[in-house]
């Protein structure tokens, strides 16, 4: 009966060792798996850390632009308002230099009336030269 006790606890023994060699073999497994997916979290973290950072640079640009383009149009808008006071100046510059002759209140022939046109157009003339040059003296 020895040798069939001996090949028992044979047999017994590799049992044991094989299933010492597979914990070890799960545990290996387990340790390879664990730090496969530490290493894809601390991937995903690094990913969203730089979403993160590019959505702030993002919003950062967009709101600069915002500004920018509220100046620019407080800009416009103040240019616009300038431009809109000296056109008024101008026009009443315009009608305090220009006084209508008593002869072209009322066309009696079409010469009278081109007449008229080209003594408005001659004084226009004058008026812009003056008013550009800044000469213009306005007695009124």
């Amino acid at each position: 009966m020895k040798p069939v006790l001996q090949i028992t606890l044979g047999i017994l023994l590799a049992g044991l060792v094989m299933l010492l060699v597979r914990i070890a073999y799960s545990g290996y497994i387990e340790h390879r798996v664990t730090q496969g997916l530490n290493e894809i979290a601390l991937k995903q973290k690094q990913a969203e850390a730089t979403r993160l950072e590019a959505l702030k640079i993002r919003q950062k640009i967009e709101l600069q632009l915002r500004q920018q383009a509220k100046q620019e149009a407080a800009r416009k808008s103040l240019l616009a308002k300038q431009k809109a006071k000296e056109r008024k100046r101008k026009n009443d510059a315009w009608r305090t230099y220009y006084t209508v002759p008593d002869i072209c209140k009322s066309y009696e022939s079409d010469e009278q009336m081109v007449n008229c046109v080209n003594h408005k157009a001659d004084a226009k003339g004058k008026f812009e030269k003056a008013y550009a040059s800044g000469d213009l003296i306005l007695l009124r």
